[in-house]
């Protein structure tokens, strides 16, 4: 008879900080990573959140909100190393050097990370992603024609992608959107593909947010948690989302309270029955539990059962990658149209730095 060994929660978190790609532009968070994976006690901290929970995201988040908010906490020597809590300017101690500050910070701060890492979940909400929305938007807007779409947003945070009309946007050097926005959003452009028109969208019948936890534009408490699941050193895209949250605080789009398994039925329902709907999730399906996976499809799925559903997301790799170059990474921006047929638009940096267009669609089945 074979013994199944169960991989326990401590060494499930290891392999997460053991192999962090997700910190391509944090060298400091690349470096911790290193420390956390060699050490019991900060990986038992580490493994406290709830199901689903991505727990580097959720540990360093933590740590960068206690910094960020606690008057105490910033004093500690780990401060130095945060070109986020340095005055303009100055610059941070060398990442590499930051592991034993962190050893100690965790330690004298544990219960506070502990309660942090134990209730909050990770709601990134990057304002940049708006663009892939928009891209997505666009390349479906000669399949809907002239009939209002319904956008939904599953993961939608504080609904700041929902206000993607908003916002002012420059793709490969030419301007889109409102140049007179608060958000401008720059993204770099790769590849041979066509680009369609990103001001040529369909018209919004309605727009609504869905998330387990939504957060809230007004509330101080909420903002600053969503600063600190910025990475450190990507200081542009926390004066973004401080925009964008301020410009969404004057119209907060509607949001749903709730499990998307759960609510993504009834709400199918509740859609005018033909009439086009768009869902969009960008960096939402990673966090859920890969048990629930296949019941998290079959909820998105279900907003095609009364009228034709165009489903976008920004999530996995593309399989297999169409393009000759695959250094750069990326992800796939990827739609399924009513048919049931799958295809990438682009490949892009999973926060929309840059947009990889593919000279032909690839099919995904």
């Amino acid at each position: 008879m074979t013994t199944k060994i169960t991989e326990s929660p401590r060494e499930r978190v290891r392999r997460a900080f053991t192999e962090p790609g997700e910190f391509r532009t944090s060298p400091l968070y690349r470096a911790l990573s290193r420390t956390v994976a060699g050490d019991d006690a900060l990986l038992d901290l580490a493994a406290g959140g709830r199901p689903g929970q991505y727990p580097t995201f959720l540990f360093f988040g933590a740590v960068h909100h206690l910094l960020l908010t606690d008057a105490d906490a910033r004093e500690h020597p780990l401060a130095a190393y945060y070109p986020s809590l340095l005055p303009p300017g100055a610059t941070a101690r060398p990442a590499e050097e930051a592991g034993p500050a962190l050893v100690d910070f965790c330690a004298r701060h544990a219960d506070a990370l502990r309660a942090v890492i134990g209730t909050r979940l990770v709601q990134t909400n990057q304002v940049q992603r708006a663009l892939g929305l928009r891209f997505g938007l666009a390349a479906i807007a000669a399949e809907i024609g002239d009939r209002p779409v319904h956008l939904i947003e599953v993961g939608t945070s504080a609904g700041l992608n929902l206000r993607f009309d908003r916002y002012g946007y420059r793709l490969g050097g030419r301007r889109y959107g409102d140049p007179d926005s608060p958000v401008q959003l720059v993204a770099e452009l790769h590849g041979n593909g066509e680009v369609p028109d990103l001001d040529a969208l369909p018209r919004l019948a309605s727009v609504l947010g869905v998330d387990l936890h939504p957060v809230d534009v007004l509330d101080r408490d909420d903002r600053q948690w969503l600063r600190a699941l910025v990475w450190p050193e990507n200081q542009d895209q926390g004066l973004l989302l401080a925009a964008a949250l301020d410009l969404v605080a004057g119209d907060p789009p509607p949001i749903l309270a709730g499990d998307a398994i759960d609510v993504l039925p009834g709400l199918a329902a509740s859609l005018p029955a033909g009439e086009p709907r768009v869902v969009y999730h960008s960096a939402t399906r990673m966090h859920v539990p890969a048990e629930r996976l296949d019941a998290f499809d079959a909820a998105i799925a279900s907003l095609g059962d009364t009228g034709p559903l165009w489903w976008l997301s920004v999530e996995e790799a593309p399989d297999p990658d169409p393009r000759e170059d695959t250094s750069r990474g990326g992800a796939a921006l990827r739609l399924r149209g009513p048919d049931g047929a799958s295809r990438d638009l682009a490949v892009v940096e999973g926060h929309l730095r840059w947009v990889e267009t593919l000279p032909v669609p690839s099919p995904t089945g």
